[in-house]
């Protein structure tokens, strides 16, 4: 399969991977659903003039986005993902609002730090393969132990919004965090359609549904744009490429293609760069990425908004994209 193949099949790749496992942690979650989205008041003053949503993408690391934003003295509403909550932490960043999609079970409850870290990463790279934050890579029982503790005293200060999806792991932990959690479902087809699972899990949860494109990085833009009614939002970290330096095996995906293509299909072919228009440096991206980054314009140019990316670098350019550099977007807006 070519490249383009494999991005008009990721949906219907997605849906057959995370069918079954969708539906039954919405099920297992119904007894924890408390407050929805719909609770959230909207932020007022400086909060509502502005957002910035920290995406976990690897010009986070190059850039040292985090230190900028936390030397500065912005005032606007912060949104972080799960991938960069703890990061944001450590550089001294307490976000108003952590939003979470995926419903991996073993995985996405190491970013709030895994009270079962052993036995989850065990037999499992997807940390130690990709990560550009070598401390984080590298983790150890130690280190574990003090992300238990530092989401563990700053949890209470930041909304979690947490999708139905979650692995119930991940609800225990933000729990005993002492998380605000406000739960959302995702938008993961056509709720009018026979068998939508998007129906299915408003049948068991009767949550309001939130258009995700995808991605966690993407769910908060809209969660910024259309929950919280905030009109300039910025996006760091939105990568959606890699630099050209890094090795495929690195990637986010390049498991997964293996798997459905075999090693030895798995050529640069499926892996094209891409020349960034504002700095003329080129990444190259993936089908899944390339397939985010469609739903997002298009996201962004069904609802006539701007997109302000002060990622710095990356293929997230475009209609409705204005690229500037996160200073500018705080001194103009912060």
């Amino acid at each position: 399969m070519d490249f383009d193949g494999l991005v008009k099949g990721i949906a219907d790749i997605g849906y057959d991977w995370h069918k079954q496992r969708i539906v039954q942690n919405s099920s297992d979650n119904v007894p924890y659903i408390n407050k929805t989205v719909k609770a959230l008041e909207a932020p007022d003053a400086d909060k509502a003039n502005s957002a910035i949503v920290i995406s976990a993408g690897p010009s986070l690391h190059y850039n040292d986005s985090l230190s900028v934003l936390a030397s500065s003295d912005y005032k606007g509403t912060i949104i972080a993902i799960d991938g960069s909550y703890v990061k944001c932490l450590k550089a001294g960043i307490i976000p108003d609002y952590v939003i979470t999609l995926d419903p991996h079970p073993t995985r996405i409850v190491r970013w709030f730090g895994d009270p079962d870290f052993e036995k989850n990463m065990e037999g499992d790279d997807y940390f130690s393969r990709q990560d550009l934050d070598i401390d984080f890579r590298e983790n150890s029982l130690r280190q574990n132990r003090e992300n238990i503790a530092l989401v563990d005293e700053y949890a209470s200060r930041s909304k979690l919004i947490i999708a139905s999806t979650a692995p119930t792991n991940l609800v225990h932990r933000a729990k005993a965090a002492g998380f605000d959690m406000y739960w959302w479902l995702p938008l993961v087809d056509d709720p009018n359609s026979e068998g939508s699972l998007t129906r299915q899990m408003y049948k068991l949860t009767k949550l309001p549904a939130i258009n995700t494109g995808g991605n966690v990085g993407t769910a908060a833009w809209v969660f910024a744009q259309f929950w919280l009614k905030i009109k300039n939002i910025a996006v760091v970290g939105m990568d959606l490429g890699y630099r050209q330096d890094l090795p495929y095996h690195m990637t986010q995906g390049y498991p997964e293609l293996v798997q459905m293509l075999g090693e030895e299909n798995v050529t640069s072919e499926l892996f094209p760069v891409i020349e960034n228009p504002d700095s003329g440096e080129t990444y190259y991206t993936d089908p899944t990425y390339f397939w985010y980054r469609k739903n997002t314009l298009d996201l962004i140019a069904n609802s006539g908004a701007t997109l302000y990316n002060c990622t710095g670098g990356g293929i997230l350019f475009g209609d409705g994209v204005r690229q500037i550099g996160l200073q500018e977007f705080l001194s103009d807006y912060g």
